[in-house]
């Protein structure tokens, strides 16, 4: 019994003190991207295409399970590819008390007249970030309809925020401004519209940087959406 309770009390010593460290600043890091978005069936490079890249992780369990865990986006950042299809995200490094794993990006692809893309650039559970420096995206041509370009536009991409991003959510604006200006030109029904408004408040969210502790009001919100967006 005596053991066993020695085995309790190391357990839970080393449970609070991996919860105390957890609360402690440490360093979140991306690497160098860089690569090419071609279209898919010629190979030919597709410039003013948006690549954005967010870094999501699970929180690390810091009790028994990790039933409570969720995942977060902690970083972001996207560029805008040249006229021959390439872009480059440069390295990045920073404090954060957020209690997750430095992990590689998810790819964000976007541009007009394709079918828009999320791409996973690593497999499994978790992957420390790497330097990629010869990434290609390969973009189809959109042949759908309207209801099914709007699905696209929002569920493919626009859903996809960086909310415990800080400032670096700023970067995202650029392709939500653009998802929300092709959404907008399609739109042809109240559901379309509805579709509009919703991606409107996700570019707004990003340029503002909203932070979900934070106290960015609706005011705020709609005064943005006013003089940017409409």
């Amino acid at each position: 019994m005596r053991v066993l309770g020695l085995v309790v009390l190391y357990i839970a010593v080393a449970l609070f003190g991996a919860a105390a460290l957890a609360k402690l600043p440490h360093v979140l890091y991306g690497k160098r991207i860089a690569g090419q978005v071609v279209d898919a069936d010629t190979g030919q490079p597709i410039a003013g295409a948006h690549v954005a890249f967010i870094w999501v992780s699970g929180i690390i369990p810091s009790g028994f399970t990790g039933h409570n865990s969720r995942d977060i986006c902690y970083h972001a950042a996207a560029a805008v590819t040249d006229q021959a299809g390439r872009f480059r995200i440069e390295p990045w490094r920073k404090w954060s008390t957020y209690n997750v794993y430095p992990e590689e990006p998810v790819a964000l692809v976007y541009a007009r007249n394709y079918i828009p893309d999320q791409i996973l650039l690593h497999e499994g559970y978790y992957m420390a970030p790497i330097e990629r420096m010869n990434e290609r995206f390969a973009l189809k041509v959109f042949r759908g309809n309207v209801d099914q370009r709007m699905h696209m536009l929002f569920w493919g991409l626009a859903n996809r925020g960086c909310s415990y991003g800080g400032e670096s959510q700023k970067s995202l604006y650029a392709l939500l401004k653009a998802l929300f200006e092709e959404s907008r030109q399609i739109a042809r029904t109240k559901d379309n519209q509805d579709t509009v408004d919703i991606i409107a408040r996700m570019a707004a969210k990003a340029a503002i940087a909203q932070d979900p502790n934070g106290h960015v009001t609706e005011e705020q919100m709609n005064e943005f959406i006013l003089e940017h967006l409409k």
